[in-house]
């Protein structure tokens, strides 16, 4: 088969049925050969950063996702959007078309190069960026393909290929594709110990876990709903795995943020707890509020992606899904205990009067939401205000709570709705990110007319207007009409709204039929802020200052 075709097949394996990207010179026989009877349907995003955002949130619906560009012009052009997957540890592959081997070797002055004669400028910029990066030779193409997707799906990162002109259609053999990828596996004699050390340490004690974004990209929620169940562990989550479990189950604790947690009660069952059980975290700055976190992780379990931790005592070659099972398992072991009592349902709040304000906006989204939901919400006001919900059930938040690109979640959209089309997703973007990549809204409205779509209007850069400057020009964006921009990108089947108060925005949500794209746009204060991103801001603001 051709190497090309061999790709495809991986892919298929890894469960990815869409491709993300743009056509060029360099990748077009790529595109045929991937395409041809392979079962993978195109997905043409109107330009590569796009393309990119759209394969991360495919991945982190599907497990795993895939982009193709062309050579230099295409792939940096979306190399940020994979830089965002690499912070945010979101399994893809990004697939260059390149030049022939031939004119790599004569250092021909081709275009979309630097006119330099060397042509591996790229693929080292991606090395950077993933978890392994190769550029295609006829003789060694398929374990360079299986290397590649395997130290992505092992690493949950994105990998690289860039893929010559001549090489795409070379042929290979197709006998290892019988041999499947898959994650590593836990070595053995370190898991047993690992087991056996677990058990002693939290032998009788009460458990608190704490979930990260790992334990997402492991699909660990069903897991962890098992040990939830036992009545024998509360669960909190970091900003990350919001949503993992879900938050009215009884022994859901919500989201954990440091000294940012808005129920103090939460903060201290995380931070004072008995026996503290820590699954696939990372502790970066704005997940912990601003590092106010005060957690003693010598004396926790730290399960991570490749090994464990008791106490000081380390386990390497430990699997995090193998590590949570071992747990899941000795909770089995010991038995149930009554659960608390579920967690009360919000009180439906009514309308403020007067204008819309962050507060009546989350309100009444809290009071609408429907349950199993893919609420997407942009980094800035919309994703620190969606932080303060209570989540319905089967309901999951996804952002960028670590790389935090503006303009991510509107093609992310894109993906995730084609990775799960059975679920209605709702995205929260403000005005200023949705600027940055609003032309994938005519291709998610073509592609799948359901969301609800809230264009937060506040007159610019509320967020970076928090922490420094209100007033300076550069806060400041040029208005665009919204309603009327967007049923120009997707055609008469979308639904508009502009909303101005409460009672308007309650209105709006009731009347968004499933069947059509509603977009509402929401018009509010410049400066009025979220109390979350408030803390962030001046926490931004005093390591700046």
């Amino acid at each position: 088969m051709s190497v090309a075709a061999y790709l495809a097949a991986r892919l298929r394996q890894l469960g990815v049925e869409h491709l993300f990207g743009l056509p060029g010179d360099f990748n077009l026989a790529l595109l045929d050969a991937l395409l041809d009877g392979t079962g993978l349907t195109w997905v043409g995003s109107t330009n590569e950063l796009n393309a990119a955002y759209a394969a991360d949130g495919y991945a982190r619906v599907r497990g795993f996702g895939a982009l193709v560009t062309t050579y230099g012009v295409g792939e940096l052009s979306a190399i940020n959007g994979v830089a965002g997957s690499f912070a945010e540890s979101v399994p893809l592959v990004q697939i260059t078309g390149a030049p022939a081997t031939t004119a790599a070797r004569a250092g021909s002055l081709t275009h979309h190069t630097l006119a330099d004669g060397d042509f591996g400028h790229f693929a080292r910029a991606y090395a950077e960026v993933t978890a392994a990066a190769e550029v295609l030779t006829e003789q060694h193409a398929a374990d360079q393909i299986d290397r590649v997707l395997a130290a992505a799906l092992r690493e949950s990162q994105p990998g690289y290929l860039s893929v010559p002109v001549d090489v795409a259609t070379a042929r290979v053999s197709a006998a290892r594709l019988e041999i499947p990828l898959r994650r590593p596996e836990s070595d053995s004699q370190a898991l047993a110990a690992f087991t056996a050390a677990l058990g002693e340490h939290l032998r009788g004690a009460q458990l608190t876990l704490l979930a990260g974004h790992l334990a997402r990209r492991r699909d660990l929620g069903q897991v962890l709903r098992r040990i939830a169940d036992s009545g024998l562990a509360r669960v909190a989550a970091l900003l990350g795995a919001k949503g993992l479990l879900d938050e009215r189950h009884p022994a859901s604790l919500g989201v954990y943020i440091g000294g940012f947690t808005a129920d103090d009660d939460v903060r201290q069952a995380v931070e004072q707890a008995e026996s503290l059980v820590v699954v696939g975290a990372v502790f970066s700055d704005l997940v912990t509020g601003m590092f106010t976190h005060d957690l003693d992780l010598t004396r926790a379990v730290v399960l991570d992606l490749h090994q464990a931790r008791v106490g000081l005592a380390e386990f390497p070659g430990v699997e995090l899904a193998d590590a949570v099972a071992a747990l899941a398992d000795l909770v089995d072991r010991a038995g149930r205990a009554p659960l608390p009592a579920p967690a009360a349902s919000p009180v439906p709040s009514t309308a403020e009067p007067g204008p819309l304000t962050q507060a009546g906006l989350w309100a009444a989204l809290q009071d609408w939401l429907p349950p199993h939901t893919a609420l997407l919400a942009d980094a800035g006001t919309a994703y620190y205000g969606a932080a303060g919900l209570a989540l319905p059930e089967g309901t999951e938040l996804i952002g960028q709570p670590i790389w935090s690109s503006i303009g991510y979640t509107l093609p992310a959209l894109l993906g995730v709705q084609l990775a799960e089309p059975a679920r209605r997703p709702v995205l929260l973007i403000g005005d200023g990110a949705a600027q940055l990549t609003v032309q994938e809204f005519a291709t998610l409205a073509r592609r799948h007319p359901a969301p609800v779509v809230l264009v937060l209007n506040n007159a610019g850069y509320t967020v970076e207007r928090a922490i420094r400057s209100p007033d300076a020009v550069y806060q400041d964006i040029t208005p665009w009409a919204w309603p009327e921009l967007l049923r120009a990108l997707g055609g008469e089947g979308v639904r508009t709204a502009t909303v101005r108060t409460g009672e308007q925005l309650r209105t709006a949500l009731a009347d968004s039929a499933p069947d059509r794209v509603t977009v509402i746009e929401a018009v509010l204060d410049r400066d009025d802020v979220p109390p979350l991103l408030g803390a962030i801001a001046r926490g931004l603001s005093a390591t700046r200052s």
